[in-house]
């Protein structure tokens, strides 16, 4: 029953690619656990020690969510390796007080349950910075302590940093006497920050954590340091804008200029959506925070663990999305190019279903060293085109793909229907074809595809000679038939010809200079063609040579010259 519980709740808080548990033997599960749990682990350490992590917080929660799914699944199985976040830097402190973390929101319902929740506490809503959180300590209003959160208990030493950054007070502007702490993010300025500086680094955070990990920071790095404080540890006063309000008079203003209170959903949301779309950010941001106005009410509340529960993170739309690889294939153009195509589980992202993503080369492949098996990580290019983004796991069974003789196909290669030379082929004809080549009407690719397969056609001329017949075995219409015979006797300019041949190194701007030097296409087989046309360059011309004289596309030039009778049987 237990185990029943742990999966509907796991299955709850899962991204799309959950299935049903893995069918493992004892020995494969605990193997496949252990290696996820040191992939965890791995990046627990780069996030907690080194404040630099590899992979975004979208991607980690996913491995997370994946690695609690397959424990739930095999609940005998102990992970003895814990997942480590001891600071063991030798300038490790302690902190003044636990830092803690928040929840993030899963949908917009649990942000409207939360706010029902906490509604007569009045709510906060201030962005998520993206940055190194700390902890900073003022005795007498002097600043004598400054650290990294660590693992919450305890973290990094970087009083010496902190003093070099201009923007954060080391003396406050307050008659405050006694000893006060303040939990928030450490941050470069966009607004500040050199580009040329910016430019060095992944991202901002990334700059925030590498200056850190330096003994001594780059002063004009940090002097675009900021800090954003979202609690006052202890604070005397009894609601959170008070508290926000006086922390602006001591030194810290921008809190107080990017709260917002409210009790409104709808002004949440469109808090959200402003801070996601706003077009020249103060500080990099991940999503917002809501959390409760009343120092009573938050008592009440308490925490769960290390986590308030009076606070929680509504996180932007995710960049990324993850999918398990489920086959990789390989595709092969018109002028030999090789594609590796990544077939992933079908997963639902910004309402759009992915299941698909290009490599495009297989030196890329290698590169990423992507196998059958493996988690990636998927983002959308322009918010349309799915493209790879990480190997987040690569589980014990997984299977690399066997790579293809990238030397076997050229510009000058398959040229007719052989074997081995299906997808090039039909490629050629889907290029001659299409709207780049002869613009055939009702001529679709399942259509030249089927042609291919069943051996209707063997060569390049023939798809300019089919005959009704195979028209119409191909699914077109009598009007689709027609219009594919007018479309051939339609007059071509000399240029849609010379494209249509899709020649080695020749593009459009070459073509409309070829087709300013000759007279028709036999004027391509001429060798004074290089003397008729200089400017288009002797290596092209070299290989141009070389392609319209192979049989193939001599036949081709030739129909194309004088369109021979249609067949009609």
């Amino acid at each position: 029953m237990k185990k029943t519980i742990s999966l509907l709740w796991i299955i709850f808080l899962l991204p799309a690619w959950a299935d049903d548990c893995p069918q493992w033997d004892q020995g494969e599960a605990t193997e496949q656990i252990s290696r996820l749990s040191d992939e965890v682990a791995y990046h627990d350490e780069l996030y907690f020690n080194q404040n630099a992590p590899i992979i975004s917080d979208g991607e980690y929660d996913d491995l997370l969510a994946r690695l609690k799914y397959w424990q739930a699944c095999f609940p005998s199985i102990a992970t003895e390796k814990s997942l480590t976040r001891t600071p063991h830097n030798k300038y490790t402190i302690h902190h003044q007080a636990p830092m803690g973390s928040l929840k993030k929101a899963q949908s917009a319902d649990e942000v409207k349950r939360f706010l029902q929740r906490i509604a007569d506490s009045g709510v906060l809503v201030q962005p998520k910075i993206d940055g190194v959180a700390v902890e900073l300590v003022y005795k007498n209003r002097r600043l004598i302590q400054a650290s990294t959160r660590g693992n919450g208990e305890a973290g990094v030493d970087i009083l010496h940093h902190i003093r070099q950054m201009p923007l954060i007070p080391k003396t406050l502007g307050n008659d405050e006497k006694n000893q006060l702490i303040l939990h928030g993010e450490l941050f470069a300025r966009l607004d500040i920050i050199a580009p040329s500086i910016l430019k060095q680094y992944a991202s901002a955070r990334h700059l925030v954590a590498g200056q850190l990990n330096r003994s001594d920071p780059e002063t004009e790095a940090v002097k675009a340091f900021d800090f954003f404080p979202w609690q006052w540890v202890n604070s005397p006063f009894n609601s959170g804008l008070q508290s926000i309000t006086a922390l602006a008079n001591m030194g810290f203003p921008l809190t107080l200029e990017h709260t917002h209170k409210t009790t409104s959903y709808p002004e949440i949301k469109q808090r959200l959506e402003h801070y996601a779309t706003i077009n020249k950010p103060v500080f990099l941001m991940d999503g917002i925070v809501i959390k409760a106005n009343s120092k009573t009410f938050k008592k009440q509340l308490g925490w769960t663990g290390d986590t308030p529960a009076w606070a929680m993170a509504w996180k932007f739309p995710p960049a990324t999305t993850t999918s398990k690889v489920d086959a990789i294939e390989f595709t092969i153009g018109r002028t030999g190019n090789i594609t590796p195509v990544v077939h992933i589980k079908p997963v639902l992202f910004k309402n759009r279903t992915l299941s698909t993503l290009s490599l495009g080369t297989v030196q890329n492949l290698e590169k990423k060293a992507i196998a059958v098996g493996d988690q990636i990580s998927v983002k959308l290019k322009g918010s349309a085109i799915p493209v790879f983004g990480k190997v987040l796991f690569r589980p014990a069974n997984r299977i690399s793909p066997k790579l293809p003789d990238t030397s076997r196909y050229t510009p000058f290669t398959c040229l007719s229907m052989a074997p081995g030379c299906e997808q090039q082929f039909v490629a050629r004809l889907i290029w001659l074809t299409g709207k780049q080549g002869l613009d055939l009407a009702a001529i679709s690719k399942p259509a030249i595809h089927q042609w291919g397969q069943t051996g209707t056609i063997q060569t390049l001329v023939d798809i300019l000679q089919l005959t009704p017949h195979s028209l119409q075995s191909a699914g077109m219409h009598p009007k689709e038939v027609q219009q594919y015979f007018e479309s051939i006797r339609r007059p071509k300019s000399l240029e849609q010809q010379i494209r249509a041949l899709s020649i080695p190194g020749i593009g459009k701007s070459n073509a409309r200079e070829l087709a300013g030097c000759i007279t028709d296409l036999r004027g391509l087989l001429s060798r004074q063609i290089s003397d008729q046309c200089p400017t288009v360059g002797s290596k092209r011309m070299e290989d141009l040579q070389d392609y319209v004289n192979r049989k193939q596309v001599r036949e081709l030039i030739e129909f194309l010259v004088e369109p021979g009778s249609q067949k009609t049987g």
